[in-house]
C-alpha cells in the first residue's frame, strides 16, 4: 500500500479516502457483498488511524468511521454465517446423496460420447468463482472487527467524556467473545493468535474504562493480568505475547500516573508492573520466535526489545519525583537512568535508520539526567534538558518534539519536566 502511495499525487489520508469512495459505490451496488463488506470496513478503520491530529474534531470524526467499520464488519459476519450454514447444508445433502446412489449401485457418470457429443451454448457464459466461506473466513472477520474495537478504545483514551461509546463497544463485543471462544476451539491452530488479539483488546478497554472513571484501579489490574494468563496465549514461549504483556504493563503505570499518582497501594503496583515489563522483554531476547511470523518480527523489530526497556527504566525513575516520591525509585535514581541509557544505546546500534535517532536522543536525555547530581532537584532537570535540545545535531526543533513526544507516551518524564 505504502508502494502505491508513493506513486501517487496524494498523502496517504487522501488516498484512502479516494479508495473510501470507489467502495462505497461498490456497495451501494451490492449491500449484501461480504467481500466488499469487509474491504470497505478495513479502509474505514485505516482512514480513522492515520486521520490528521490537527484538528480538533479529528477524535470525532475518528470515531465515527471506527463506528461504521464496526457495523459492516457486523454485517459482514452475518452474511458469511448465512453462507457457511448454506454451505455445510449443501455438503451433508450432497454426502446423503452420494451414499443412498453407492447403495443402490446406482452411481451415474457421463459417458465418453456424451461428453465428445456435448455441444457448446451458441453464446459464451461468463462466470464468478466465489470462493467458500470456511471457519478461517469467519475468523478473520472476527479478528478484524475485534482490532477495530481495540483501536476505539485507544481513541477513547484521550477522549474521556465519551461513555456512550465505550458502552457501545462493550455492547459488542459480548458477541463477538462467543464467537470467538467457538472459533478458537474449532481452529486449534489459530488459538493463540486469538487469546493475542483478546488479551489487547481487553487491555485497552480496561485502560479506558479505568481512565473513564468506570473501574477502578485494582480492577483494571486484575483483569489485564488474567488476559495476559491464558493458556492458549503461550506467554511464556511467544516473543509477541511478551512484547505485548509488556507494552500493557506500560500503559498500566502510564494511565494511574495520569489518574492516580499519589495513590500509595497503586504505586507498588506500577513499580511491580514495569519491573515485570523488563522482565518479560528480557524473557522474549532468549526466544527464537514460535513461528514465521515471530520470526519476521524479530527480524524487523529487533531494537523494540531494548527500546521498551529503556522506556520501563524511565517510568521507574519517575515514579521518584513528585507527586508519587516512591521511595524505592528514588535510591535507585540513578542506576535506573544508567539502565535506561544502556537500553536505549543498544535500541539504536539495532534500530533501522528511520528509528536510530529517536533512540539516541532517549539515551542523551536519560544520561544527562543521571549526569546532574542533583537531578530529582527542582531546576536541575529543566537545564539538562534544555543543554540536550540545544546541542541536537538534528535541531532544536527536531529535539524539542522528541522530547514532548516522550513527555506525551505518559510516565516516562517527570512532571516538573514535561512542559519544556
Amino acid at each position: 500500500m505504502t508502494v502505491l502511495i508513493d506513486q501517487l499525487d496524494h498523502s496517504e489520508f487522501e488516498a484512502l479516502q479516494i479508495a473510501l469512495e470507489s467502495h462505497r459505490y461498490a456497495l451501494h451496488l451490492n449491500k449484501h457483498d461480504a467481500d466488499t463488506l469487509f474491504n470497505t470496513s478495513q479502509l474505514l478503520s485505516s482512514l480513522a488511524e492515520c486521520m490528521p491530529q490537527d484538528d480538533d474534531n479529528s477524535p470525532q470524526s475518528a470515531l465515527d468511521l471506527l463506528e461504521e467499520a464496526v457495523k459492516l464488519q457486523n454485517e459482514c459476519l452475518a452474511i458469511q454465517d448465512a453462507q457457511y450454514t448454506e454451505t455445510l447444508a449443501m455438503m451433508k445433502h450432497q454426502a446423503q446423496q452420494e451414499t443412498t446412489q453407492g447403495d443402490a449401485g446406482e452411481v451415474n457418470h457421463p459417458g465418453k460420447n456424451e461428453l465428445e457429443n456435448a455441444q457448446p451454448d451458441s453464446e459464451e457464459r461468463w462466470v464468478t468463482i466465489v470462493d467458500p466461506v470456511t471457519l478461517d473466513t469467519l475468523l478473520d472477520t472476527a479478528l478484524a472487527q475485534l482490532a477495530v474495537l481495540t483501536t476505539i478504545c485507544e481513541v477513547l483514551l484521550a477522549q474521556p467524556h465519551y461513555t456512550r461509546t465505550l458502552s457501545s463497544v462493550d455492547k459488542d463485543w459480548n458477541p463477538l467473545e462467543e464467537k470467538l471462544a467457538v472459533l478458537s476451539t474449532n481452529l486449534p491452530g489459530r488459538a493463540q493468535e486469538v487469546a493475542l488479539a483478546r488479551a489487547n483488546f481487553i487491555s485497552a478497554f480496561l485502560e479506558a474504562g479505568y481512565v473513564h472513571r468506570q473501574i477502578n484501579g485494582e480492577a483494571y489490574k486484575k483483569g489485564r493480568d488474567t488476559a495476559f494468563a491464558v493458556g492458549s496465549l503461550q506467554l511464556e514461549s511467544s516473543v509477541l505475547a511478551l512484547h505485548a504483556n509488556a507494552q500493557s504493563l506500560l500503559s498500566f503505570n502510564s494511565s494511574v500516573a495520569a489518574v492516580a499518582p499519589e495513590d500509595k497501594q497503586l504505586s507498588t503496583m506500577r513499580w511491580n508492573a514495569l519491573t515485570a515489563s523488563i522482565a518479560n522483554m528480557t524473557a522474549a531476547s532468549k526466544l527464537q520466535g514460535i513461528n514465521q511470523e515471530e520470526v519476521e518480527w524479530i527480524k524487523d523489530y529487533r531494537d523494540e526489545i531494548h527500546h521498551v526497556c529503556g522506556d520501563a527504566s524511565m517510568a521507574l525513575y519517575t515514579m521518584g519525583h513528585p507527586p508519587t516520591s516512591y521511595p524505592t525509585a528514588i535510591a535507585q535514581s540513578t542506576q535506573l537512568l544508567k539502565n535506561a541509557q544502556v537500553y536505549y544505546l543498544n535500541a539504536a546500534k539495532l534500530a533501522p535508520p528511520s528509528r536510530r535517532a529517536e533512540m539516541e536522543f532517549r539515551s542523551l536525555v536519560a544520561d544527562g539526567l543521571r549526569g546532574g547530581a542533583d537531578a530529582l532537584q527542582v531546576g536541575a532537570g529543566e537545564k539538562v534538558i534544555e543543554g540536550i535540545v540545544i546541542a541536537s545535531s538534528k535541531g532544536k526543533k527536531w529535539a524539542t518534539d522528541q522530547y514532548r513526544e516522550m513527555a506525551a507516551e505518559g510516565g516516562l518524564i517527570p512532571a516538573s519536566l514535561q512542559h519544556y
